[in-house]
């Protein structure tokens, strides 16, 4: 049998430089140190994934991201960079739910997937109101269901093809897991 036979339907697997975990390279983002001569060496994030040079490749989560800072592997521009790229995912993501239509939006929709027990991840907007914020991170803790901060409302409402939302609801089991896998939740 040959290699491509064999290897049909499999996904290449790739570990992630700050945390040591193994993912999916289509979960992974890519940095590049590229250059000939080691004074012109520069790490760069690789949004293809098929640039020349010896790559490495970090988590999509914001604290692979920050510990990968920490311990000197990336500079402070390409973290800057790929926390962008994060975000760029998640509002990706939150679009294709919507488009799937395993999405509530609105107060009064997520208000009522959390109590119904449909709403896998709430996402909150930073820039929401204390009291929609505190409204909803205690329901989501009363009710034990994820939920995540990120963006501002008119990024939320735009991913989504509506006027700002200041929260969101996930209802697809298989999007919510996703999202709790790469994003985590509080």
């Amino acid at each position: 049998m040959s290699t491509k036979k064999k290897n049909r339907g499999k996904k290449p697997l790739r570990i992630c430089v700050s945390c040591g975990q193994e993912n999916t390279k289509s979960e992974m983002m890519r940095i590049v140190v590229s250059g000939r001569n080691t004074e012109a060496k520069e790490k760069a994030y690789d949004e293809t994934g098929r640039s020349h040079g010896r790559g490495a490749y970090i988590c999509r989560k914001e604290k692979c991201v920050e510990k990968a800072f920490n311990d000197g592997l990336i500079d402070d521009e390409l973290r800057d960079i790929t926390l962008k790229e994060i975000e760029r995912y998640r509002i990706q993501m939150i679009s294709l739910a919507m488009k799937a239509g395993k999405l509530a939006s609105g107060e009064f929709q997520c208000e009522e997937a959390v109590k119904q027990g449909k709403a896998g991840v709430v996402i909150i907007a930073e820039d929401a109101s204390e009291n929609t914020e505190k409204k909803f991170i205690n329901k989501c803790e009363y009710y034990n269901i994820p939920y995540i901060k990120i963006s501002d409302k008119a990024s939320l409402g735009n991913a989504i093809g509506k006027n700002e939302r200041s929260v969101v609801a996930i209802t697809d089991e298989e999007f919510s897991a996703h999202f709790k896998k790469l994003f985590g939740g509080n």
